[in-house]
């Protein structure tokens, strides 16, 4: 992805060139949610789809693309409906929610993005660039009721660690930056295969929190949350 400088002077700029050529692609799959701008790096199944004239919406071999209004192209996988067998009844149980078949995580088209390198992990919410800068998890948090001698705490910054740490990363910001201490608040992206923060969500290092204006991806968070929860995850394992 190409790296994106932000200086005060040069941010409308920034903006507007944005929305004139920087088309994004978006897929995911088993490793999580993938946002790149650079076709080369989505999977040959969806390549394939992309020809010289685009459609709105395109669909080939199982496979298929949307367009949203900004030109950005979001790939996804055809879900044929199940057909029930003559004598036989469905048996009205609902099936579990698969996180590889929600698209909500899919967002607002050309947001700003940062790219910076991860310092330290501060905690389970928290990183530290390299810039100097403290940035806070947008959208989810790690519970306060659970002390920082935990067994699941230690976990969740050894996991990070091991993620994170000395990685470049991709921040993406949504209508408020920063908080009342000052923080940064993203989602962070690391390379094309992790959304940091509905990763940490789906395994139950963190839990959800919804800060208004920064909604975007909070229903994601919701069923991520659900999910993890269900399954006795991460701190779902000393949370009621």
């Amino acid at each position: 992805m190409k790296k994106i400088i932000i200086t005060a002077l040069g941010l409308s700029c920034l903006f507007y060139a944005l929305s004139l050529k920087a088309i994004f692609y978006t897929w995911q799959d088993e490793k999580g949610y993938h946002l790149t701008d650079k076709l080369n790096q989505v999977p040959k199944e969806y390549q394939a789809l992309v020809g010289d004239k685009l459609e709105d919406k395109k669909e080939s071999s199982g496979v298929g693309y949307w367009r949203d209004n900004k030109g950005n192209i979001h790939f996804y996988k055809v879900v044929q409906p199940v057909v029930n067998k003559p004598g036989v009844q469905p048996s009205g149980a609902k099936p579990g929610y698969n996180p590889l078949m929600d698209d909500s995580w899919r967002g607002k088209p050309n947001p700003e993005v940062w790219t910076k390198t991860v310092a330290k992990i501060l905690s389970p919410d928290e990183i530290l660039l390299d810039s100097g800068e403290t940035l806070k998890y947008s959208g989810i948090e790690f519970p306060a009721e659970i002390k920082k001698d935990s067994a699941i705490y230690q976990e969740a910054i050894a996991y990070q660690k091991k993620l994170l740490e000395g990685k470049t990363i991709k921040i993406l910001f949504d209508q408020k930056k920063q908080d009342e201490k000052g923080r940064l608040l993203g989602e962070v992206f690391l390379g094309h295969d992790i959304f940091v923060n509905a990763d940490l969500v789906l395994k139950g290092y963190c839990q959800r929190k919804t800060v208004p204006p920064n909604m975007e991806y909070m229903s994601l968070y919701r069923k991520l949350e659900e999910h993890a929860k269900k399954n006795k995850l991460g701190i779902w394992k000393e949370l009621k």
